[in-house]
């Protein structure tokens, strides 16, 4: 096990340069404070790249009195969205926090299980780590582009304050950087992940396989069962490739 000590010279080092694979994702986010706070807590842990989706309000004194220092080159740096899907581009590998464990949250994981899984996925390929809103967190709509999903613990199953869910985030991730030596491969990016799973949900229709009245929550589960296999880009393209077939063949069997 490394020391603190470890830690801090293994990043004076760059031997944690997997965490520069990083971005951090904050989804509707409600106060400046904790964008700054983001920031700080990115630049803390050797993270560069943070993403804002639809911010309800952006106020810079508030923010960069928050991130001090220390993160106002990351703040400088902050790229913003529309939707999530555009801020997830050039993504391979997209981890969601929660602390809703409803029955279709299918969470499995918790943050110290995933966190050596991250830094593997890291070294190949561009990872997104996508916090919710402060008030009601991810909806399970957002959670369905993800590949996996994570819960902190806490007493009582309270949910962490944003900023604090970020800090404790990274700080797992960044722990495991000198432990794990195991490397997963170049997953397919986000954009031919959706390609697929697009492909995958119309042939599911087609066969009358998904209930219409929780597309959302099905296809999740079918996302994360394939997720678990690190599909390439090459496996992406042979499954469309099928998926289109299957549904070409099918329209000519109609005429």
């Amino acid at each position: 096990m490394y020391q603190e000590q470890d830690y801090i010279s293994a990043f004076k080092t760059g031997d944690v340069s997997s965490m520069k694979n990083i971005a951090v994702v904050l989804v509707e986010t409600r106060y400046p404070e904790n964008i700054g706070a983001a920031a700080r807590a990115c630049a803390n842990f050797g993270v560069e790249d943070l993403r804002l989706v639809c911010p309800s309000r952006l106020d810079w004194e508030r923010m960069e009195a928050m991130a001090t220092n220390i993160g106002k080159s990351v703040l400088g740096g902050l790229k913003i969205f529309d939707n999530l899907e555009d801020a997830l581009s050039g993504c391979s590998y997209v981890v969601g926090s929660t602390a809703r464990l409803g029955n279709y949250r299918r969470v499995y994981k918790t943050l110290r299980e995933l966190a050596p899984e991250v830094v593997a996925y890291s070294t190949s390929n561009r990872i997104a780590l996508v916090f919710g809103n402060e008030k009601w967190g991810l909806t399970n709509q957002q959670l369905y582009y993800c590949n996996d999903v994570y819960t902190i613990p806490t007493e009582g199953n309270t949910s962490l304050n944003l900023a604090q869910a970020v800090v404790v985030t990274l700080y797992e991730i960044y722990s495991r950087v000198k432990d794990v030596s195991l490397e997963k491969p170049a997953l397919a990016t986000f954009e031919e992940q959706q390609v697929m799973y697009h492909y995958i949900e119309r042939v599911c229709e087609l066969v009358d396989f998904v209930p219409h009245n929780n597309t959302v929550l099905w296809m999740t589960t079918i996302k994360r069962m394939l997720s678990r296999m690190d599909l390439t880009s090459k496996d992406a393209k042979i499954i469309t490739g099928f998926c289109r077939k299957l549904l070409r063949f099918a329209s000519l069997i109609k005429e």
